[in-house]
């Protein structure tokens, strides 16, 4: 009987002390191009925190197609700036999310904290086709969206939000 209750003890003991596997298996080491999408953003935020809006977005949106939609830039320009007159001086940004969406789509998210209210800052890079083989550089990623909102309670959704 004390044979049974050490040997069900020990096996306890090693479950318990054996890592997780399942953990283990879901951390994937960091993705490059979800992290130099991701330096970009935080370039980006920077900027406007600095109040360089306008250079902000001319840097993020180099070489996208919504730098064609000139007025709609504008407007989102305009409203970016009003960032700390409607929520307060700025205090700082961190990521939300970050995800792959295939080969050619990154889904980031960040949460910029105003003094009275967080907003949260989306964006979305696709990858261009090129024609010089270099199928991952980072320059052939384009921002097709960028917006912003304080729909908070639509991060609780986001299964990648902690």
């Amino acid at each position: 009987m004390i044979v049974k209750h050490t040997v069900a003890i020990v096996l306890v003991a090693l479950v318990v002390c054996l890592p997780d596997r399942g953990v283990a298996a879901a951390q994937e080491p960091p993705d490059p191009i979800v992290e130099a999408l991701g330096a970009r953003v935080r370039l980006f935020l920077e900027g406007v925190s600095l109040g360089t809006t306008q250079a902000a977005y001319e840097e993020l949106l180099a070489g996208s197609p919504l730098l064609k939609q000139t007025e709609a830039v504008e407007a989102l320009v305009k409203k970016t700036e009003e960032l700390d007159d409607r929520y307060g001086v700025y205090r700082g940004f961190e990521p939300i999310s970050a995800r792959r969406v295939g080969n050619d789509l990154v889904l980031l998210k960040h949460l910029y904290k105003c003094e009275s209210f967080p907003v949260v800052f989306y964006f979305a890079f696709y990858r261009t086709p090129r024609g010089d083989g270099a199928s991952d550089a980072s320059n052939n990623w384009r921002v097709i969206i960028v917006r912003f909102d304080t729909k908070l309670e639509l991060l609780g959704l986001d299964p990648n939000v902690k």
